[in-house]
């Protein structure tokens, strides 16, 4: 176990971390991966970048904000690893305050002075999922990601804004309405940038509004993202579905596919 300032002996967020995390809907922990750790899942994830042509997050090839590789963690062993780390699972849950699956990974990807500013967004709406309450992302950097290298920014208490001012589903990418529309309150709203170092971690909750800065640092930035959902999620239809698209609509999205994330304290990578 590293030695960090916002895990406890036992490996689980201190109740500061608890607090912070409930209170502003993410939260930033230090020095959870080793450096040895890192090196071994930055290189899977460049392989893994150079092998597969990388999905494109934006409305066009001249419009991309970031590239990505889907369901990572299926496709290289190292990768698998990290989405079921158990300092990184035991974390979730206990943010989470339930038990959790793993529903998908990304290995994402921001060149510099390439890619556009990652949109304003919640996670919430693009999620084909129903009976959602305690869902979150785990958002890892392989890299450093300093202020101008396109950290991720944050709004502090968003999760928190009443239904009328959410997009709680997508049916199609048509029905995308921007923040401030949905949000009255959104442009008047503080934004917290978080810098971080190679082995942090950040979490977010799936409705905590978010975005990300161009990339104008000269380095590539480089990150794995896991999503961990309530595991009792049903599929609901709607955008970017094709993961659970072989399911009837209120199925349980459960089984091998979408394993359990507990892990036990003395458990092993």
């Amino acid at each position: 176990m590293l030695t960090t300032p916002d895990l406890t002996e036992s490996g689980l967020p201190t109740q500061e971390v608890l607090h912070r995390f409930h209170d502003q809907g993410f939260v930033h922990l230090r020095s959870v991966l080793s450096p040895e750790e890192v090196a071994g899942f930055r290189a899977a994830a460049e392989k893994l970048l150079a092998e597969e042509g990388p999905e494109i997050w934006g409305a066009s090839a001249d419009e991309t904000q970031v590239h990505y590789v889907e369901a990572a963690w299926r496709k290289h062993p190292d990768l698998r690893r990290l989405a079921l780390h158990p300092v990184v699972t035991r974390a979730a849950e206990h943010l989470a305050g339930g038990p959790l699956r793993l529903y998908g990974t990304d290995v994402l990807k921001k060149e510099p002075d390439v890619h556009l500013p990652t949109v304003v967004h919640d996670d919430e709406p693009g999620l084909p999922l129903a009976g959602l309450t305690r869902t979150l992302t785990a958002w890892i950097p392989l890299v450093d990601v300093p202020a101008d290298r396109g950290c991720l920014i944050y709004v502090p208490g968003s999760h928190r804004r009443p239904l009328a001012h959410r997009q709680v589903h997508l049916a199609g990418f048509q029905d995308y309405r921007p923040m401030e529309e949905i949000w009255p309150d959104f442009p008047f709203s503080p934004r917290v940038a978080v810098p971080m170092r190679a082995g942090d971690v950040v979490f977010h909750d799936f409705r905590t509004v978010h975005m990300a800065g161009a990339n104008t640092d000269g380095e590539r930035r480089l990150a794995f993202a896991s999503v961990y959902m309530d595991s009792d999620a049903t599929y609901r239809p709607g955008v970017q579905d094709h993961p659970v698209a072989h399911l009837a609509p209120g199925a349980p999205v459960d089984g091998d596919r979408f394993p359990l994330i507990a892990a036990g304290p003395g458990a092993t990578p």
